[in-house]
């Protein structure tokens, strides 16, 4: 039971800081300018960066939020590798809405500097994710009845991270706009179960 609440208020303190990292990203998107009559509508649309870095920066967060919350079900120790590899995470979840904001400002006329920034913060966090899962799962963490296929699901999935994101980082040397876009992709496959990842015969 001690354990048990002790991973509670890991994942509650934890709760806290993504919904402000997530709340954060709002304030990036401010009003237009009064300007002459008719001129709303333009400024508007010129807002669109924001709009897109908004959106994906939004799902990207909620769906970290999403896994870790996943994750959580299943340990059921906490000690203090833990309680630091978990304070790293968040230290990048609550950097997220600075990128987001240099994408926002800055993409279309130095995209390619701002998506290499943008797509590198989730580069090391998603590195972070899985140093703090294989750390979890090497100092026996999980809870006893936690099923092997989905501890082996979840590795495998989360092993495409780093790699996925690396990916998007070299799409912005070529195309800030599209690194962006490869971005939410991203977030919609790591929304999807781990359960869809685990194989029939899996090793360990």
């Amino acid at each position: 039971m001690a354990a048990e609440t002790e991973t509670g208020r890991v994942e509650a303190f934890s709760d806290g800081v993504f919904a402000i990292a997530i709340t954060l990203l709002i304030l990036e998107i401010r009003v237009p300018p009064v300007g002459p009559p008719g001129s709303l509508g333009l400024g508007l649309a010129r807002l669109w960066p924001s709009y897109l870095a908004f959106l994906v920066s939004f799902f990207t967060i909620g769906v970290m939020w999403l896994n870790h919350h996943r994750l959580f079900t299943v340990i059921q120790r906490s000690n203090d590798g833990l309680l630091g590899l978990n304070l790293l995470l968040l230290l990048g979840i609550t950097f997220v809405p600075f990128p987001t904001a240099v994408v926002a400002e800055h993409i279309v006329h130095e995209g390619r500097i701002a998506a290499l920034f943008y797509s590198g913060t989730f580069v090391v966090i998603a590195v972070v994710f899985n140093v703090l899962w294989r750390y979890v799962v090497r100092r026996s963490l999980l809870g006893p009845d936690v099923d092997p296929r989905m501890v082996h699901g979840i590795s495998r999935q989360y092993a495409f991270g780093p790699l996925y994101y690396l990916i998007a980082l070299a799409v912005a040397w070529v195309s800030p706009t599209a690194s962006v876009v490869i971005n939410l992709g991203l977030a919609v496959f790591f929304a999807i179960p781990a359960r869809r990842f685990h194989v029939t015969h899996y090793p360990g």
